[in-house]
Parts: structure tokens; C-alpha cells; sequence
């Protein structure tokens, strides 16, 4: 299989992954008088739309917005697990920080209080989340060089009309993508206490 072809199964697997995890949720309604039940799921489909719109951006040769998107998912994949392991154990309120009542910790400071967090049930992250930091894969300082107006990127698109990118780059950001969809759909059915579909969707992610 060459890289294209690699690429494109990628993609057929995403397509199955957004049907199956979609029939798994539509089989029961999801209960959403919680505020942070709800904030996962808002949190959870602006995720699956900035998703869609990546890979419609990659199919049509758009890489470097489908990056910018990239980091954007990121971002909201950090502060879904923030609100219901952080905020929710603090006895804070959705509404003072979509409010702007109190800000956001920055990136980092988030990733810090995952990674320190312990359950006496659920254990812990155990590094999960440093591999976005410089520490591990640094995926959300390479994910910024694009939406910054200066550094390397900017400097490859001043010196030539346009940039390219290998299949393999493409590939490996897509393979993370699908990864943090599949992570996002576990918290949505975690967060709903449907163990049956976490256990359905495990088995699909195994497969």
C-alpha cells in the first residue's frame, strides 16, 4: 500500500468511525439538564464539526487551514476533559467561564492540572496529556506555527507561491485527529454513564 492509498483508507475508516459512533448515540437521548453533560456534548459536536470541515480542507488540498482547525480541536479536546475532571471536582460553574465570569487557564495550565489529577476509582492520565507539550510531541506548538503571521511557516509560504506537504505528514495529523474523536466520543458516553456503548465503541476502536 503507498502512501496515497494509505491516506484514503484513513479516511474511509473516519467515515465509519462518524456513522457508528452517531447510531451509538442516537440510540438513547442524551440527558443534557446537567451543565457539564451539556458543555461535553456542545463541546463535543463543535469538535465533530471543526473535524468534518478538516477533512473536506484536506480533500481539496488545504492543508495548512485544515492545521489551523487542527489546533482549534486540540484546544476543545483539552477543555472537555478540564471541565469534567477539573472544573466539575472544584464545584465551578459551566456558565462563569463561557461567560468570560472567569477565564480559561491558558493550554499548558490545563495540561498541567489533567496530568496532576488522581481518582480514587478512574486512576489517572499517567502522561496522556504532556505528549501536547514540548515535554512530549509538542503538537500544540507545531499546530500554532500556522496561526501565527511570523517563523517558518510564514517564511516557506514568502519564499515560494505555495507549500507542499508529504502524505505521510498528512496522514499522521489526520491518524490524530481520528484518535482524539474516538478519545472525545469515550468522554461523551462516559459522561452519560452509557458503559454498554463505551464498551461497543472500545471494541470498534480495537478492531
Amino acid at each position: 500500500m503507498n502512501s496515497i492509498e494509505k491516506v484514503e483508507l484513513i479516511l474511509v475508516e473516519i467515515d465509519e468511525l462518524f456513522e457508528f459512533v452517531h447510531n451509538l448515540i442516537s440510540e438513547k437521548e442524551l440527558i443534557l439538564d446537567d451543565q457539564y453533560k451539556k458543555i461535553n456534548h456542545t463541546y463535543f459536536n463543535l469538535f465533530s464539526t471543526h473535524f468534518e470541515s478538516m477533512l473536506i480542507l484536506i480533500q481539496n488540498g488545504h492543508f495548512s487551514s485544515a492545521i489551523l482547525l487542527m489546533r482549534a480541536m486540540l484546544e476543545i479536546f483539552v477543555k472537555s476533559f478540564y471541565f469534567e475532571f477539573i472544573e466539575k471536582t472544584r464545584g465551578g460553574t459551566v456558565e462563569g467561564l463561557i461567560s468570560k465570569e472567569k477565564d480559561f487557564p491558558n493550554f499548558f495550565l490545563m495540561v498541567k492540572a489533567l496530568e496532576e489529577y488522581k481518582h480514587d476509582s478512574y486512576g489517572e492520565f499517567k502522561g496522556f496529556f504532556i505528549q501536547f507539550t514540548k515535554s512530549g510531541l509538542a503538537s500544540y506548538e507545531k499546530y500554532s506555527l500556522f496561526s501565527h503571521g511570523r517563523g517558518e511557516v510564514l517564511r516557506a509560504f514568502y519564499n515560494n507561491d505555495r507549500i507542499s506537504y508529504t502524505d505521510e505528514q498528512i496522514s499522521d495529523v489526520v491518524l490524530s485527529a481520528k484518535g482524539l474523536y474516538e478519545q472525545l466520543s469515550l468522554l461523551l458516553f462516559f459522561t452519560q454513564q452509557r458503559n454498554d456503548e463505551i464498551g461497543r465503541l472500545l471494541e470498534k476502536i480495537k478492531a
